[in-house]
Parts: C-alpha cells; sequence; structure tokens
C-alpha cells in the first residue's frame, strides 16, 4: 500500500511539472498604422498596430496582432494570437522604454490550450529598426 501511495504521489508530482512547464518564446513582428501626437507636456503618444509570428519550446506557431500605446516612456498593449491549432490566447503587454529593452507579457484569457492557465513573460527586444518598422523579439515565460 505504501509503494502504491509512493508511485501515486511521484506520478502527480512528474505530471504537474510537465502541465506547467517554463518555455521561451521567440516573436518577429513589424510596426503599422502608427500615429503620433504630443502630449500636453510635451512628450509623444503613439499608437500602432504590431502584426507578426510567434513560436514557443512547446511547438506552437502562432500568428498575433497588438495593438499598442507608447506614453512618454512608457509601453502598454494587447495582443491576441492564434495557434495552429486555432487555439486563441490573449495577453497585456508592457514596458518602461527608458529602462531599456524588457519588459513583461502576461495572459488575461484564451481558448483550448491557453484557457484557464496563468502564464507570465519577460520578453526582450533583441532587434528593432523603427525607421523600417520590424523587431524581434524573445521571452521566457513562466506557467
Amino acid at each position: 500500500m505504501r509503494t502504491l501511495l509512493l508511485m501515486t504521489s511521484i506520478i502527480l508530482l512528474m505530471s504537474s511539472g510537465i502541465a506547467h512547464a517554463d518555455y521561451t518564446v521567440k516573436s518577429a513582428y513589424k510596426i503599422e498604422d502608427a500615429s503620433m501626437i504630443k502630449n500636453h507636456d510635451g512628450s509623444d503618444i503613439t499608437n500602432a498596430t504590431l502584426t507578426g509570428i510567434s513560436e514557443d519550446s512547446n511547438g506552437n506557431r502562432s500568428v498575433l496582432k497588438c495593438l499598442v500605446n507608447i506614453t512618454g516612456n512608457m509601453l502598454s498593449g494587447s495582443c491576441q494570437s492564434t495557434d495552429q491549432d486555432k487555439d486563441v490566447e490573449y495577453m497585456t503587454a508592457k514596458r518602461d522604454m527608458s529602462k531599456g529593452n524588457q519588459g513583461t507579457f502576461t495572459r488575461t484569457g484564451g481558448t483550448g490550450k491557453y484557457a484557464n492557465s496563468a502564464v507570465a513573460c519577460t520578453y526582450v527586444v533583441e532587434l528593432s529598426d523603427y525607421g523600417m518598422g520590424v523587431g524581434y523579439l524573445t521571452a521566457n515565460c513562466k506557467e
């Protein structure tokens, strides 16, 4: 009986580790429909659409679209991606651009494999050219 309980406990621990494993993401995107105005304090306010592709270390490939706002040095946005299984993931993005290229993604909802699971990712913009309107980022995510 003890052996059965021990083996059951080990299997549960292993399966919970598999179900909630950390993973990495890489995304390439283009910046579209950027529009800028001046704020009352002289800072810039920019709104833009980012569209691109994403792949995670779990083998999921997605097409993504984000609507972002940059006010001063603060970037915030909402993203929607659809993967190869037609599962949809909804996330928010935040970054203080005055502190560099690192920011965070947080899953706010989803369908299929993305439903009912919390994820926080730290991302780094590895390469971007705002003149050309392209970028590449990598992220480390924890479920």
